[in-house]
């Protein structure tokens, strides 16, 4: 107490002798967000369709795969509402006009790769049945341009800016709760085998989307 006492002494006796020579601001920032949520997908982030034999292949019509099932977990160490868009990272790949849920549409799906500069297929995010602790929810979906949320119809996740979350019904909107579960079916396609280069090598299928997880 002396201490600050005789220091604060100092600093007033010799104030009134100093001259301003500039200043400077200093600017603290940062976010308060209401908990932390950490998504992740049961079982691992990477899907292996295995080795396709070409021989297998129509060379005339789409070739569906077999899908594969995959979960998308958040959890979160408070009640929280999510919601979640997908960013293809390999767009530049989509075979256009593809078929995925018995719909058309080159939003609804996501590319596959490319071999020797020509697109190989696609694939698709068949959407489950979401849940919230452990509760059936009913999946929604809002975009920029109806930002109201609804119930979707293509069964499909969209590309972003289209977003996806859940909870009782759309007047309702998403609904708060510690963990989220949302499985999904991964269903990729190969364009007709006529469409592609002819090779003697093997190619590979190179899907990659990004899972973007926002606070509500």
């Amino acid at each position: 107490m002396k201490k600050i006492f005789l220091m604060a002494a100092l600093t007033a006796a010799i104030a009134p002798l100093a001259v301003q020579a500039a200043s400077v601001d200093l600017n603290v920032s940062g976010t308060v967000i209401p908990t932390s949520c950490i998504p992740a997908f049961a079982g691992g982030s990477n899907i292996d369709l295995g080795r396709i034999y070409s021989s297998t292949l129509s060379a005339t019509t789409q070739n569906d795969l077999p899908p594969r099932d995959i979960t998308l977990k958040i959890a979160c160490d408070a009640p929280a509402a999510v919601e979640i868009a997908v960013t293809d990272n390999r767009g530049g790949t989509k075979v256009p006009g593809l078929t995925f849920n018995s719909r058309t549409g080159d939003h609804l799906y996501y590319g596959l790769g490319s071999t020797n500069g020509v697109g190989i297929g696609g694939f698709g995010l068949l959407t489950g049945q979401p849940l919230t602790d452990g509760n059936p929810q009913t999946f929604l979906v809002r975009s920029p341009a109806n930002p109201v949320w609804r119930v979707p119809v293509s069964g499909l996740m969209s590309n972003a800016p289209v977003s996806y979350s859940w909870g009782p019904g759309a007047a309702a909107g998403p609904t708060a709760a510690r963990l989220h579960v949302f499985p999904m079916k991964v269903a990729a396609a190969i364009r007709p085998t006529s469409e592609l280069p002819a090779t003697t090598d093997e190619f590979h299928l190179d899907g990659s989307v990004t899972f973007d997880v926002f606070y509500l």
